[in-house]
């Protein structure tokens, strides 16, 4: 029997191994299995020859049509493969939890991850944690729908604000105190840039103005601010938009003829 062949980085991959299952011991026949998995299904994602993206989002329809969107459209790049963890073949190892080690290991290996967020979709919600709690944030950005800036940086006029404290009261699971924290610590940062509001102003346009804001967690809109302030927040409403948005990561650009 001939002895399965082991990735040319498979330090690299063990010890992204290790850090999905917190320094779990992983038994000589799955580490076997997790090489002969990454020496088939990785190659393109470390190929120092061409830029790869890891695209995160629900899976579930119609949300997986705009993630597979903007995975479609970083490939049109010249050297750049773009893929889905669930577009790559199952791990046997049925002891461990196998879409951890298979985020950890692609994240390690992409150069960036980007990762589209439409509401409270699902699950995604957990990645939007992985990324947002470790080392991999540094190459993440996000695109979550209908989010409204929060910053002073991206806040021009009343509309803005109030834009932003319909997202902050539809925000789930956030008790009436935090709510009215936020709102104060919103209308300061308004103030900040000139914009003249008080937090009763705020509250009364709500009440009057049907304003649609999109049901994010506030587990969502905190990490989406954190990804604002670092510049890495692209909020998108249309598909063309997230198009656009998508045009705007980092690496090799789409070609000059297909831009025209």
């Amino acid at each position: 029997m001939s002895t399965p062949s082991v990735p040319p980085n498979a330090g690299k991959i063990m010890a992204a191994v290790q850090r999905a299952l917190r320094g779990l011991d992983v038994g000589s026949t799955e580490a076997v299995q997790i090489l002969s998995w990454a020496n088939n299904e990785t190659p393109a994602i470390y190929d120092r020859d061409q830029t790869a993206y890891l695209v995160l989002g629900s899976y579930r329809d119609p949300y997986l049509r705009r993630v597979r969107t903007v995975s479609d459209r970083l490939n049109r790049r010249y050297g750049t493969y773009a893929f889905l963890i669930g577009d790559l073949t199952d791990i046997d190892i049925p002891r461990l939890p196998e879409f951890r080690v298979k985020f950890h290991i692609t994240a390690t290996l992409s150069d960036y991850v980007a990762a589209v967020f439409e509401q409270d979709a699902g699950g995604e919600v957990n990645e939007l944690g992985k990324i947002g709690e470790t080392e991999y944030f540094e190459k993440a950005y996000a695109f979550p729908r209908a989010y409204h800036w929060e910053t002073e940086a991206h806040l021009t006029d009343e509309r803005d604000v109030l834009a932003a404290a319909a997202q902050l009261m539809a925000a789930t699971d956030i008790g009436e105190e935090t709510k009215t924290a936020e709102l104060e610590a919103l209308v300061e940062r308004a103030k900040r840039v000139d914009i003249d509001i008080t937090v009763d102003t705020l509250v009364d346009e709500l009440q009057e103005q049907e304003i649609e804001a999109p049901s994010y967690s506030w587990v969502h809109l905190n990490d989406f601010r954190l990804f604002e302030l670092h510049g890495r927040c692209y909020p998108w409403t249309t598909e063309n938009e997230l198009l656009d948005a998508t045009d705007e990561l980092p690496g090799v650009p789409r070609p000059g003829w297909e831009q025209q």
